[in-house]
């Protein structure tokens, strides 16, 4: 790939139920890295554009999975990040959580991990698990 390509993707925006489908001009470097995102179309709203930004250069999602409970009634607790992380640090969040386990009695929104990869967004429960 030649420097500072200019591609055009689409791909839909997802922050509201109209899921616009968005035509984004990006431009990339030699690695086919974003290095810019130069426009977006078929937005109907600014949430789009931001969205379309936040995609291309630093993903986000809000990561769920479980974690083990000792004394609870239930084996696995629920959780999820309280805020969206960035997408690449899911794995290392991933391989951290899995060693963790929680004692029972635990409330719905109860903090699990604070500040999560040093990324300021603790890790909560989803749900109540009593001791049994």
């Amino acid at each position: 790939m030649s420097n500072n390509a200019i591609d055009t993707l689409q791909f839909n925006c997802t922050t509201c139920p109209s899921e616009c489908l968005l035509t984004v001009e990006v431009k990339r470097d030699a690695n086919g890295s974003v290095v810019e995102v130069r426009s977006v179309t078929g937005n109907s709203c600014p949430r789009s554009d931001k969205f379309a930004h936040q995609e291309l250069t630093c993903p986000m999602r809000v990561l769920t999975t479980t974690v083990a409970v000792s004394g609870g009634d239930e084996a696995l607790l629920p959780v999820r990040t309280a805020e969206a992380i960035p997408l690449a640090l899911h794995a290392q969040a991933i391989n951290l959580i899995r060693g963790l386990v929680v004692n029972a009695p635990i409330r719905m929104g109860d903090v699990v991990l604070e500040n999560l990869l040093d990324t300021d967004i603790d890790l909560i429960a989803s749900m109540d698990i009593d001791r049994v």
